[in-house]
């Protein structure tokens, strides 16, 4: 592993991003880290983000798709492994360092996932963030990480298919702060009250997919 892409899909927070971009550095492991946010309908932050130094990539979607799409649009063009995260999240000193030291000794062939443990979030799927190998990444069609029909909670479908597998290792050492609404105070804005409109019609899709044993990406 020679480059490291961290994407993150982001609408209207500019403050909350900027402050989880502060967490990320520019190397871990001797391994260079390419920051990509995604702009979701969010022409401000994408005109703001072009003169921020520390982010190397913007994308901005014009039409407001929720994060799945943001993120597949970035799955697609990684040429080796990735992180995928969200703007309400600090990662802790040194997680992403041992997240790419676990990748490197366990899968280093690029076929693994290392998950990240969410420190005040005991209910999140190990893979809500994710280090994912190249080769892993390539079982997808077109590199797509998250099944498409999803609008933001698609993560659970690469735990299942990461440990039907064996490969997946959920790393508890790489520890991530989630400002999530039902935890911190103050923090509900318009991403969440999307993801809470949309979070039953997920589950409902995942449901029954998990019914029929599909799993994105196990051909």
């Amino acid at each position: 592993m020679k480059r490291l892409d961290l994407i993150i899909p982001t609408r209207n927070r500019l403050e909350k991003l900027q402050r989880c971009l502060k967490t990320i550095p520019k190397k871990a492991e001797g391994v260079e880290i390419i920051i990509t946010v995604v702009c979701d309908g969010d022409p401000k932050t994408a005109h703001e983000l072009i003169r921020n130094s520390s982010v190397d990539r913007v994308y901005f979607v014009r039409e407001h798709s929720g994060s799945v799409y943001c993120r597949n649009l970035v799955t697609q063009t990684v040429e080796d492994a990735l992180i995928y995260g969200v703007d309400d999240i600090e990662f802790l000193p040194g997680s992403i360092e041992l997240a790419v030291k676990r990748m490197k000794t366990l899968f280093p062939d690029g076929d693994g996932v290392v998950g990240f443990n969410y420190v005040n979030g005991p209910h999140q799927s190990k893979t809500a963030t994710g280090l994912v190998g190249q080769k892993f990444l390539r079982r997808y069609p077109q590199r797509k990480l998250f099944f498409p029909k999803y609008y933001h909670f698609s993560c659970q479908e690469i735990e299942r298919l990461a440990t039907k597998l064996g490969k997946l290792h959920f790393e508890e050492n790489a520890k991530i702060f989630h400002h999530s609404p039902i935890r911190t105070e103050g923090n509900m804005d318009e991403t969440h009250n999307d993801g809470r409109k949309m979070r039953k019609q997920d589950r409902h899709l995942s449901s029954m997919r998990r019914a029929k044993d599909f799993i994105w990406g196990n051909s």
